[in-house]
């Protein structure tokens, strides 16, 4: 039996603006990215979430990790199974923001629709944005009900806000860089419930010491009151998260074949919050473990 077809929204007859029915509302989306059936997997990491999903595996999936001036962060890569992006056991990080999503969700990088997948079975409105093709026939034909093709600084949103926004798997790495977060944290705005939230999870590496053992955990909560304290001691939001915050440039290898490098942001809580109060975001830390896995949720001031 072949494949099934993308499950596509009704075009308009006006401007190319395609429609997403979940829940008793419709979302209006503008796929910036071209969906098509069966796609050709233009990387390794694509390939193999193909493979894997086709039943061709060829191994696993060797992630290189590298600094920004191109210096090997790991004697050996590291070596995951793209099974990972699909099965449904999940990391408690995970687990607890599924827990906490409410309402319309969207699921900002759904890759494989492993998230979106799991919030439809609780009954959940779910809509899925990823920019990879592959990675949106691949959810389609698992049953994810409202795929969006877009790129994440190139979405133009939704016609009216979500409930809950998630981006989960160090999912904070998506926006690459500081800066990137900025843009994201002031986009993000407009696309969520002023009651609404965002939950988003990373890895502190900040505290790591050259031993591999981790420091103590940093204090958890963040207000506004101290937030605003610290701004009048005149600290500098930017020079405090870039003594912590981490880019790792990854470089996925798969079947004998590399990829191009691909920059994923690391930051502590400290940092994340800071960040998400100067752009219009309160936030709180609401689980870390001691290997420096955190999940911040952040709701509009």
């Amino acid at each position: 039996m072949g494949p099934k077809p993308l499950q596509r929204s009704q075009k308009d007859d006006s401007g190319g603006v395609k429609q997403c029915d979940i829940g008793a509302r419709r979302w209006l989306s503008l796929p910036m990215i071209e969906v098509v059936e069966n796609p050709l997997p233009q990387d390794p990491l694509e390939q193999a979430l193909w493979d894997w999903h086709r039943g061709q595996a060829r191994g696993s999936l060797r992630l290189h990790a590298y600094s920004a001036e191109g210096i090997p962060l790991a004697e050996e890569p590291q070596v995951v199974s793209p099974e990972v992006f699909f099965t449904q056991e999940l990391p408690e990080v995970e687990a607890l923001a599924l827990d906490l999503c409410r309402g319309r969700v969207l699921d900002i990088g759904a890759g494989t629709g492993r998230h979106s997948l799991l919030l439809q079975e609780e009954g959940l409105a779910v809509a899925a944005l990823d920019r990879s093709p592959v990675a949106l026939q691949i959810m389609a034909e698992r049953g994810v009900r409202c795929p969006i093709a877009a790129d994440l600084f190139s979405w133009e949103g939704p016609e009216e806000p979500f409930d809950t926004l998630l981006l989960l798997m160090n999912g904070v790495g998506l926006v690459g860089s500081l800066a990137g977060l900025e843009r994201f944290l002031t986009l993000a705005r407009h696309w969520v419930q002023p009651t609404g939230q965002l939950l988003v999870d990373s890895t502190d590496l900040s505290d790591l010491r050259e031993d591999g053992g981790s420091a103590d955990l940093p204090q958890v909560e963040s207000s506004a009151d101290s937030e605003a304290e610290d701004w009048e001691k005149g600290k500098d939001l930017k020079a405090a998260g870039e003594a912590k915050a981490k880019v790792v440039n990854f470089v996925a290898e798969y079947n004998g074949q590399r990829g191009d490098p691909f920059p994923w942001l690391f930051v502590d809580p400290e940092t994340l919050l800071r960040y998400a109060h100067a752009h219009g975001w309160q936030g709180q830390i609401l689980y870390q473990e001691p290997e420096g896995a955190f999940l911040a949720r952040l709701a509009p001031l």
